[in-house]
């Protein structure tokens, strides 16, 4: 999610936005699974993950689902470049953030709803808490990689 913006330049002036903020915060583990496109869809780092049971594979978080899906299993991690389409049909295999600290903020669900707007909260925390997911506000500033 490090993004770059030029702001204005003008003279001898010039005004760089820089933006290191990140979906992990520290001390992470990863995994990578499988994730099958059901018509173009777009994922973007942060897009919290759950799985089919039937079949192992990744599906974009449905809270409504009744085929396991609607519990998490990671968030997607920093390094597509922000956002992709994976054309219908197509299988990727993408690394997820499955413990440690994520920022609650970066978090992406299907219908563009937020972390702290989903109906069910509290349990979606719990169920992240769960997994192994620290949610934290902020930046984590501590490393030298920031």
């Amino acid at each position: 999610m490090s993004e770059i913006t030029q702001v204005t330049s003008n003279g001898n002036n010039q005004v760089t936005n820089y933006d290191v903020s990140k979906v992990g915060l520290g001390d992470n583990h990863f995994i990578q699974a499988e994730f099958t496109a059901s018509g173009d869809t777009e994922i973007a780092e942060g897009t919290v993950f759950g799985v089919i049971s039937a079949t192992g594979k990744l599906k974009v978080l449905d809270k409504v689902s009744i085929d396991n899906s609607q519990y998490p299993k990671g968030v997607l991690y920093n390094g597509i470049g922000g956002s992709k389409t994976v054309a219908d049909g197509t299988t990727v295999t993408l690394t997820l953030i499955n413990k440690g600290k994520v920022d609650s903020s970066k978090l992406v669900f299907a219908d563009g709803t937020t972390v702290d707007s989903v109906v069910e909260t509290q349990a979606l925390k719990y169920w992240l808490n769960d997994l192994g997911l620290i949610l934290e506000s902020g930046s984590e500033l501590s490393k030298v990689d920031n």
